[in-house]
């Protein structure tokens, strides 16, 4: 660490990352820190994070002044990226339960086969010769 690293920590200055930026920007959901930083310029480094996560470091001193336009609801942030909002509250909320397509597990073989004894018996019973007839006349 160098002495200009040393002067911007005591500052307030220096690099954080997106879990440290989480922590002073509780109002602002995960997924949208990036596009909220970016939006506010907050200037990221383009050196790879210490957690090996890939993410942008974020300037301490810019995450810090926005936290404070958020606080005043001054920042540029859209409804759906704050965490207090309608929209994080909708995306929160769980949906219908996704039905499953029907397929051949164990426990629809008797039911698949309870329906294929029922149409062999519809289809048996339609050309059946002691049918009196009833299905050639229909055809003729």
């Amino acid at each position: 660490m160098g002495a200009a690293d040393e002067q911007d920590l005591e500052d307030g200055e220096g690099w954080l990352t997106k879990a440290e930026v989480r922590e002073i920007w509780p109002q602002i959901r995960p997924s949208s820190i990036r596009a909220v930083a970016r939006a506010n310029s907050v200037r990221t480094s383009a050196a790879p994070s210490p957690d090996l996560t890939h993410e942008p470091t974020y300037h301490a001193a810019d995450v810090r002044h926005v936290a404070a336009r958020i606080a005043r609801v001054e920042a540029d942030v859209a409804p759906w990226q704050r965490a207090d909002s309608d929209a994080a509250r909708d995306d929160a909320t769980p949906g219908p339960p996704v039905r499953q397509p029907v397929s051949w597990r164990p426990g629809n073989v008797p039911g698949l086969i309870l329906l294929a004894i029922i149409v062999g018996l519809i289809l048996w019973g339609l050309t059946s010769p002691d049918n009196h007839g009833t299905v050639t006349d229909f055809v003729r």
